[in-house]
């Protein structure tokens, strides 16, 4: 028999589950407390019993969201040494397109991170934490780079601006970047150091 604290989980997963559909499908600005609990099944008191408003709501789904899909990325990333690592990330990079949900559900959520401090806060929280394991993954490869922080902000930036630009320009999609990451990353192509530093 499920109890109410259970009935209570699966309900707000049902809910956010249901905002993060509607945000890849009709935008941020466009999910209201009807659409979420239409999509999801539920009488839309519950997503106020829930959350204290859709922007709570979104925030929440948002949050989680990234935080599993970043933690994957980064998880498979600093689990292969050298450039199986490096690898991973930009496969991971270069899986995103413009028909993929995941993938407008976060441009959506960047954008509001501009307007809502709790998203915003919550999301640097997120890279903070995603970009520390990064720098750690350098230490540990030895990579040739004088601040493995500074290195992993630029690759971990350098990895979201290659989704964005394959997003906008199918040019992009055509260009072949492991070299330049290798680089900007402190390994060469066997998988050691490389001299300089990014």
């Amino acid at each position: 028999m499920v109890t109410s604290a259970e009935q209570g989980r699966q309900t707000r997963a049902q809910l956010m589950e249901a905002a993060l559909g509607l945000i890849a499908e009709r935008g941020w600005g466009a999910v209201t407390t009807r659409s979420v609990a239409e999509r999801a099944g539920l009488r839309p008191g519950l997503v106020h019993y829930h959350f204290t408003s859709v922007t709570d709501l979104l925030v929440d789904a948002s949050l989680e969201a990234a935080r599993r899909e970043v933690g994957r990325i980064v998880e498979a990333a600093t689990a292969e040494s050298g450039l199986g690592g490096l690898g991973r990330m930009l496969d991971a990079a270069t899986s995103y397109d413009s028909t993929d949900p995941t993938t407008t559900t976060f441009t959506e959520m960047l954008l509001a991170a501009t307007r809502h401090e709790r998203l915003r806060d919550g999301l640097a929280e997120l890279l903070r934490e995603s970009r520390a394991v990064m720098a750690q993954w350098l230490r540990r490869e030895k990579a040739a780079v004088v601040n493995p922080e500074a290195s992993a902000a630029l690759l971990m930036a350098a990895l979201d601006g290659l989704v964005l630009h394959r997003l906008i320009d199918p040019q992009v999609r055509d260009l072949d970047v492991r070299r330049a990451l290798r680089r900007l990353a402190g390994l060469d192509a066997h998988g050691e150091n490389q001299g300089g530093s990014p």
